[in-house]
């Protein structure tokens, strides 16, 4: 059984600019999720850290 969890990830450019802010998320086995949202809110970023190509 893999399970994905993430707790109170950031992901800011620079000092002033926080892309992703206190983000929380947990897939069990088997489930299928959908990011949904406004133009520039994070998503695709967020779906970049998850398959680990967003660095530091």
């Amino acid at each position: 059984m893999a399970q994905l969890s993430f707790k109170n990830i950031y992901k800011k450019y620079d000092q002033d600019t926080t892309i992703v802010k206190d983000f929380n998320l947990e897939v069990n086995d088997g489930e299928f999720i959908v990011l949904v949202g406004p133009s520039g809110c994070g998503k695709s970023t967020t779906l970049r850290m998850i398959a680990g190509l967003e660095g530091e």
